[in-house]
This record gives C-alpha cells, sequence and structure tokens, in this order.
C-alpha cells in the first residue's frame, strides 16, 4: 500500500478553465429589494496557509455512564453515540487550546459531545465542542462543529462551498477553517470547522439574539398537523415538530405557520402574497441557483435554515451541509429527484416553479451565478490554495486509513481523480439542470396493490415546464432491474392517474414502475416516480413492489 504523500502540481488544462458559453442575462435579475440580506465586512477570515491545530483533552469524573447522568463517561462512549434520535448523548468535559484560543490554566473549559446524523455510522466521528464560558470565546464563537465528513472523498466540498457563497450578495454564507485535531496527544487528522447558526452567529450580523432560526429535517413546506401551535405561538408536540423543522432559535412560531399557510393557500397571489410577501426574491433564486450548480440534491426538504429576524414577515433560506455536492452526478439518482424536478417536490418550489416566467427567470438567476460568482477559474483558485493544505493529512494515518475508495494501492489516485472532476463540476451540473428543465416532473405513486386478481394503481400527475401533454406508461417486471427480458407487461400512452389490470401471472416476485414522457420528445423526455425500491445495497429509482402497498404521506418522501 503507497502511503507516500502526493504533492502533485494540478496543471489546469486551458479547456478546464476557458469560459464557458454564456446564456445573455440582463442586469435587472437581482434588482436591489427593501428587503436584503446584507452581512457586515469582516465576518470571514482568510485562508490559512496550514490547518489551524485544536489539542484537547479529555477530563473523565466518576460516576455513572447513563442518560442524564454522564458524569463517567469517557471518549469511547461519545464515540459509540451512533443514534441520534435517542435519549442517551453522552457529554464529557474537556479542555480546549485552538490557534487564537490560548491555554487559561483550566483543568477543563469546555464539553465534547459527538454530532451529526448518518455520520455516526462512520467509523471516524465528528463532535461538537461547547465552551463554559459564555465571554471568553474564540472569534466571538462558542461552539467548534469539526465534521469529518466521512462521506466526502476529497474532504473540501463544504468549505469550498461557504468560501464561494461568501461573495454573493443576496446569500449569507458561515465561517469555515481547516483543523487538525489532537485528543490526548492523539492525531484523528483533518476535520473542518463549520460556524454554528445560534445567538452568537445572529449577533455578529447584527440581527436580534431571539429572531427565529429553523433547520430543516424533512420539511418540504406542505401543510401539516405536525407544526399546529398552541396560543403562544409554542408546538403543541414539540417532539414531533422538531422532527421535521428543528427549532433553533425563537420562541413565538406563529410567523411560520402564517407563512406556511400563505404557501399552501393556492388561491392566492404567489408572486404578491407568498414571495413578495415571506420571501426575498434575490434570497430565494440565489439559494435555488447555489444549491442548483452545487448539484446539492440533499437539499430539498433538509440541511438548510430560514431565518425570519425578529419583528419581520421575511424568511431568509441560509445555507448549510454541502459535504454530498460538486461530485460526479450520482448514478443511484433518479431523474425524478436530479435538477429542478427533486425541487418539485417541495410546495414552495413547486408554485414558483409553476409561475408565468419562472423557469426563463430561474435560468437566468442560475445564470448570472455561474458567471459571476462560480466560474470555473474562481474554483481553480480555491482548490489550488487547498490542496497543500489538506493533501499531507488525507495522504497519512488516520484519514487515509478510512478513504471511502475502492484502494487496491491506487487509494490517493482515487483521491486525486476525485478531487480533479471538482474543477469542472459547475459546468456537468449547470448542463444538467438544462436538460432537467426538459423532463416531465417527478410525482409519487399514490396506490399500487394486488386484490381479488387485480392490481389497482393511482399516482399523482407529472407537470411539464413547457406546457407539453403527459402520457404514462406502465411496466411491470420479474426484476427491479427491468432488463427487457425481465418485463412481462408494457401498457403505454395512458393519458389519465389511474389504471386497473386483470393480474394473471404466476406467483412470484414482481416489480412496477410508471414512466412520464411529454409529447414533444417522448424518447428523451420521459420521467420516473420519486418512489425508490431498495434491496441489500441496491436502490431501484421509480421501481415499487405491487405487493405492497403504497400510501407516501404528502409532508413525508418515504423509500419502499
Amino acid at each position: 500500500m503507497n502511503r507516500s504523500v502526493y504533492f502533485q502540481v494540478n496543471l489546469i488544462t486551458a479547456s478546464l478553465i476557458a469560459a464557458s458559453s454564456l446564456l445573455p442575462v440582463s442586469a435587472e435579475i437581482f434588482s436591489p429589494l427593501s428587503n436584503d440580506i446584507n452581512e457586515p465586512d469582516g465576518i470571514y477570515f482568510p485562508l490559512a496557509g496550514s490547518p489551524l491545530r485544536a489539542d484537547v483533552r479529555t477530563v473523565i469524573g466518576t460516576g455513572a455512564c447513563v442518560t442524564e447522568n454522564y458524569a463517567g463517561c469517557t471518549l469511547a462512549d461519545v464515540n459509540t453515540d451512533n443514534d441520534s434520535t435517542d435519549d442517551f448523548k453522552p457529554e464529557i468535559k474537556v479542555h480546549i487550546t485552538m490557534d487564537t484560543f490560548p491555554d487559561d490554566g483550566l483543568v477543563s473549559n469546555a464539553t465534547l459531545r459527538q454530532r451529526g446524523n448518518s455520520a455516526r455510522e462512520a467509523e471516524q466521528k465528528s463532535y461538537r465542542i461547547k465552551l463554559d464560558s459564555k465571554d471568553s470565546l474564540w472569534r466571538g464563537e462558542r461552539k467548534f462543529q469539526l465534521n469529518k465528513h466521512p462521506w466526502d472523498l476529497s474532504r473540501i466540498n463544504n468549505k469550498l462551498s461557504f468560501d464561494l457563497m461568501q461573495e454573493i450578495p443576496h446569500l449569507t454564507s458561515l465561517r469555515t477553517d481547516f483543523v487538525h485535531l489532537f485528543v490526548d496527544n492523539v492525531d484523528f487528522g483533518l476535520f473542518t470547522h463549520v460556524e454554528n447558526v445560534g445567538k452568537e452567529y445572529l449577533t455578529r450580523r447584527g440581527w436580534h439574539k431571539n429572531s427565529g432560526v429553523y433547520k430543516a429535517n424533512s420539511f418540504d413546506f406542505f401543510s401539516s398537523d405536525t407544526y399546529a401551535l398552541d396560543s403562544e405561538g409554542k408546538p403543541l408536540d414539540p417532539e414531533k415538530f422538531n422532527s421535521k423543522l428543528e427549532i433553533k432559535r425563537g420562541k413565538d412560531h406563529r410567523k411560520l405557520l402564517e407563512m406556511m399557510n400563505a404557501v399552501n393557500d393556492e388561491n392566492n397571489n404567489f408572486s404578491s402574497n407568498v414571495l413578495g410577501k415571506y420571501f426575498n426574491k434575490n434570497n430565494y433564486l440565489s439559494w435555488f441557483s447555489a444549491s442548483l450548480l452545487m448539484g446539492n440534491d440533499d437539499v430539498v426538504s433538509s440541511n438548510f435554515y430560514l431565518l425570519n429576524r425578529k419583528g419581520e414577515d421575511t424568511f431568509y433560506f441560509l445555507p448549510w451541509d454541502y459535504d454530498e455536492t460538486w461530485e460526479a452526478t450520482n448514478p443511484d439518482l433518479s431523474r425524478a429527484w436530479s435538477g429542478v424536478s427533486g425541487y418539485w417536490s417541495s410546495q414552495l418550489h413547486k408554485r414558483y416553479l409553476q409561475q408565468p416566467g419562472a423557469v426563463a427567470e430561474l435560468v437566468e438567476a442560475v445564470t448570472h451565478i455561474k458567471n459571476n460568482y462560480f466560474s470555473t477559474s474562481k474554483i481553480a483558485n480555491k482548490l489550488d490554495a487547498y490542496l497543500p493544505i489538506v493533501l499531507p493529512l488525507v495522504s497519512a494515518s488516520p484519514d487515509f486509513d478510512e478513504l471511502p475508495v475502492v484502494g487496491n494501492g491506487r487509494e490517493m489516485d482515487e483521491y486525486m481523480d476525485n478531487y480533479n472532476q471538482t474543477y469542472t463540476s459547475i459546468e456537468r451540473n449547470f448542463q444538467g439542470f438544462i436538460d432537467s428543465i426538459q423532463y416531465p416532473m417527478g410525482f409519487w405513486i399514490d396506490k399500487a396493490f394486488l386484490n381479488n386478481g387485480k392490481l389497482s394503481m393511482e399516482w399523482g400527475s407529472s407537470y411539464d415546464l413547457q406546457g407539453d401533454n403527459i402520457t404514462y406508461d406502465i411496466q411491470i417486471s420479474t426484476s427491479p432491474k427491468f432488463l427487457q427480458s425481465t418485463i412481462v407487461k408494457k401498457i403505454t400512452g395512458l393519458t389519465a392517474t389511474q389504471y386497473e389490470y386483470d393480474w394473471s401471472f404466476p406467483e412470484g416476485d414482481y416489480y412496477l414502475r410508471i414512466i412520464a414522457r411529454d409529447d414533444s420528445n417522448p424518447v428523451d423526455h420521459w420521467q420516473v416516480a420519486y418512489d425508490e425500491y431498495s434491496s441489500g445495497d441496491d436502490v431501484f429509482p421509480g421501481v415499487i413492489s405491487p405487493q405492497d402497498t403504497v400510501d407516501p404521506e404528502p409532508d413525508a418522501p418515504i423509500a419502499i
């Protein structure tokens, strides 16, 4: 196994940094608005030439290590906390020194616990360290959010995203730093510190500390009793509420419910009574455009914040979690969840895309952001600066030992292949966005089950952004791969969104998919359902089993 450090020079060819073919963009696409959001100067720090070093010493007490009594917990106990939804949340005392936060001579000055959701399944963990003092802070920050990003081979996706977004006028960003972490003198490798969206984040930007801040976990703007409030604006069921939309700041959430009711009232004027009243159009289009360009399909219903500054109507999109961006297209991701179709599953984005002229406006906004803030030369400059910082750590233990690569002695070759493709990600994602506009939008299969020898099916209507007519094909197969040799039935050209079929096949496993096609180009302009069928590690987009009853909730996408 070759563990030598790869200090290879990245030669960016002219074809990678040449200007792409540009669409015309009007100067009015981001005209100033009275409620535009902005950040004061001096929020962000320049890139350091080496990762910041953080030294943490654990301070273990005596006693038990059980729910609500973590006195005797150790770092090993913290690392076994793999379920973020249960009540066991071990947190230990530590002492930290880092950068401009020198040794204060105290036995302990902070607490440490594990952070993240799916990342907890990884061997290498991410951590939150919270300073005990509310006054003696590091750069004005009380919480260190140290992310390992175990699924991001490059280890630079989040930092690249937030560094680029610092320059976009109508979109706030977050501070990020590369950090080299040592715990009890043991090298824990490379982490990325990402600024916490909390009280200090708000006051640093001149906003009221009690402004409403919400983190989307599974939130698609559909009305639901999940968000029911009492007379004081507090959730009737806090656990249920927070499972969808986590309350980070604020106590009265009636403005949120008011906004959601407006989004779901399809009889009102969307431009004036929704987008114009409860959102800032410049912020919305900037966030939407940046997410599309970076290929962040994970922000449709999660991994973003909503900010409602105290005393105002407006909700602003704040970016969060871009570690699954910039890479090559996910082969397991269906058309339904790619490009604009994925956003169609959210009530807010769906209503926007249905407005006259919205698609052309979005193309104009995406093109503007790409040309001015995500140019290939800007990205190349960032990547070239990051590489000598991250490569020495990534190519050595402990990071090297857990890289998500095939290996076979080519670990660092795989790493560099992955890193280098980031230089052209924007162009690929931009073209993917343009292509996705031509396809019908995704839809859910509402019902598909066998009963008394009949297969009954119902599904939601697809939608064509160009106004083309749509027909539906039904295919039944003995394999979820839908090879030609395994398809036992095809029903084509349906215009209705329900169908009943006399089932005459022998016993066995069968699989169903429904394909929407527009009449302008049915061969290329097709779409599958949002539903997915999982078998082991394999995911089959748009496929379900007719042996199962399908009944998804509108605000809770499910995988079958």
